[in-house]
């Protein structure tokens, strides 16, 4: 189970972007790494790379009306100076923000992911906060890891502890922890 017998680890740059190891060096889990200003875009997206995230996961939509980050993310993984393999953007895996997919499109989702990391990537899944479709996709991987609902969410609790946004129960919504529930 490797979810669940992984030792925690915290995410150093927690203030600049709010994120959390899942698998320490393999899988991160956390907020959009766009932002209002280009700067604050560049922080976040530098502090991913320099992490060693080769893999990219949107959960977000188009309805969230976000800032776009890919073109300061190709701009970073082309900097000269900079070694190490490209990011692979996985295009959006939409999830609208509170709410939950059918059970097929987190099967998708989860398997997307352990192809990734069995390809040796790491992983960053994002939604718009971090919080709730993320949590999720998170949790429908450690139940398919072997997990039940209410280990998976006290896993989530102790992943997420010591984070900026750690107080904001996780998954978020009724509709996501039906979601769990079901799988």
């Amino acid at each position: 189970m490797t979810g669940s017998t992984s030792r925690t680890r915290l995410w150093p740059h927690d203030e600049v972007l709010h994120a959390w190891w899942v698998l320490p060096g393999r899988l991160l889990a956390g907020e959009y790494p766009g932002a209002k200003t280009p700067e604050i875009t560049r922080d976040k997206v530098a502090r991913l790379i320099d992490a060693g995230v080769t893999s990219i996961v949107d959960l977000t939509t188009g309805g969230d009306r976000l800032k776009p980050y890919l073109d300061t993310l190709e701009e970073i993984v082309n900097e000269e100076g900079r070694v190490g393999r490209p990011v692979k953007y996985s295009g959006s895996h939409p999830i609208p923000d509170m709410s939950a997919i059918d059970q097929h499109g987190y099967d998708a989702i989860v398997r997307y992911i352990r192809g990734e990391l069995a390809d040796g990537r790491v992983v960053y899944v994002h939604c718009w906060g971090g919080m709730g479709r993320t949590s999720t996709v998170i949790g429908a991987w450690l139940i398919d890891d072997g997990l039940d609902y209410a280990a998976t969410i006290m896993r989530i609790a102790q992943l997420r502890a010591g984070t900026r946004k750690a107080h904001v129960p996780c998954p978020q919504s009724a509709t996501q922890h039906r979601a769990l529930k079901e799988r």
